[in-house]
């Protein structure tokens, strides 16, 4: 209904015992109170783009379910409150209404992963789905960072490239311009869900590509790169589109403008069966607050449905850094060393942070010595040389010279690595 979009009897799904046009449900998840926020991030999470594939939207509807509840306690878990008040969380979970309500793969025939305006040569070939179009409504109307679509009929986190016509002559995919920030991400997020119950495994993770198989018209490479790739590959991969399905739809959206389509779109194959036996889901044993304050230990197993949880919150946290005070005092003494204590969260690898101490006299800001580390989200199969893990704990002294009021701001630079792109055969 927000989007106007119109709703068809063929496309039709069981509600309440009657069959009725099928409809997109859509859940937004942020502290309301505090928008309109400029710099809030945007995250999708989509679950049943194919509606044969049942993982996703009990994922979705488990991670909807625990945020709400948590964040509407007083006793809630601190961290997954200041994910709801700080970030905005969209997350449609029968992207494909139609084929999930059928349990079927496509809508009335077409795959609606193959739908999205990605390297097809038939500007008629795309947006033929109301799934696509309810998904496309959704991106123009937003700026997501990051995204996850959930599928299953194998087990694996995987990230750009993944059309073909990012395939090399050697079958190997090309690299994107985010490659060693997109492996970094998938990485830690294999890790922080946990391993599999049934092979005690972790997601194997790595571009589309090379460990699912190449497609065009995916969701994944459109909502990475259809703001941009445009002016950097030929022949243009992104093209409007002019489908004659359900009365046809407006070319003018599918025509974007340099920011909607930038995010980092995983996709996540979350079981080799497509529908797993019931049994295979697992507990909430896994997302207590003791267990979602790390990793988990190496011997511990998580289901699908609290893996899968486990590793969005951590998706959800890393989109933006942030820096979190442990103690800061009010008070101290002239002359008499004060300790403040700080975490630098939401990154990787803390690259430099300190702080930043001033009075009302602007002309003597002062830094206390510059500090680098990791984050408690770092992990050691990330193959990175560190020394210690202080888990993104730091703290440093301040003496005052005279009395009067100061201020003093903790302040970090994270992952700069994520900038450095591959040479050679890994150029993007």
């Amino acid at each position: 209904d927000k989007y106007g979009l119109p709703k068809y009897s063929e496309v039709n799904c069981t509600r309440n015992n009657e069959t009725v046009p099928c409809e997109q449900y859509v859940i937004k998840i942020t502290d309301e109170e505090t928008l309109p926020d400029p710099e809030r991030p945007e995250l999708i999470f989509s679950g049943s783009v194919h509606g044969n594939e049942r993982v996703g939207p009990q994922v979705l509807v488990a991670l909807a379910e625990l945020l709400l509840s948590h964040v509407s306690r007083t006793d809630g878990n601190p961290w997954l409150q200041h994910l709801v008040k700080t970030r905005t969380i969209v997350i449609v979970p029968t992207a494909n209404a139609y084929g999930y309500n059928h349990n079927v793969r496509r809508e009335l025939g077409v795959d609606p992963n193959r739908d999205f305006p990605y390297n097809l040569g038939d500007t008629k070939e795309c947006m033929e789905t109301t799934a696509a179009r309810a998904l496309n409504e959704l991106w123009r109307d937003h700026l997501f960072q990051l995204g996850i679509t959930f599928h299953a009929g194998r087990e694996c986190i995987t990230y750009e490239w993944g059309a073909k016509n990012h395939v090399k002559e050697s079958g190997k995919s090309d690299k994107s311009p985010d490659n060693l920030s997109q492996q970094q991400l998938s990485r830690v997020m294999s890790r922080f869900g946990g391993k599999f119950e049934d092979s005690a495994q972790y997601y194997p993770d790595g571009t589309m590509n090379d460990v699912v198989y190449a497609v065009d018209g995916g969701m994944e490479d459109w909502g990475y790169a259809a703001s941009w790739e445009n002016e950097y590959t030929t022949p243009k991969p992104i093209k409007e589109c002019n489908p004659s399905s359900f009365g046809g739809y407006p070319a003018e959206k599918t025509r974007y403008n340099n920011a909607t389509h930038r995010a980092f779109n995983v996709l996540i194959e979350a079981s080799n069966s497509k529908q797993p036996n019931a049994t295979t889901w697992g507990d909430s044993s896994t997302l207590s607050d003791e267990a979602l304050s790390d990793y988990l230990p190496e011997a511990e197993m998580a289901g699908h449905v609290p893996r899968n949880v486990r590793l969005s919150l951590l998706y959800i946290d890393l989109v933006q850094p942030y820096v979190l005070w442990k103690t800061h005092p009010y008070k101290g003494n002239v002359n008499k060393a004060v300790t403040f204590e700080w975490e630098v969260a939401g990154a990787i690898i803390v690259d430099k942070t300190q702080l930043k101490v001033w009075s009302d006299d602007p002309t003597g800001v002062t830094h206390t010595q510059a500090q680098s580390g990791v984050t408690r989200w770092y992990h050691k199969d990330l193959g990175l040389k560190v020394k210690t893990n202080n888990k993104g704990l730091f703290s440093a002294d301040v003496d005052f010279a005279t009395t009067g009021t100061y201020y003093v701001q903790a302040i970090a630079t994270v992952d700069q690595d994520w900038a450095t792109q591959g040479t050679g055969e890994d150029i993007p």
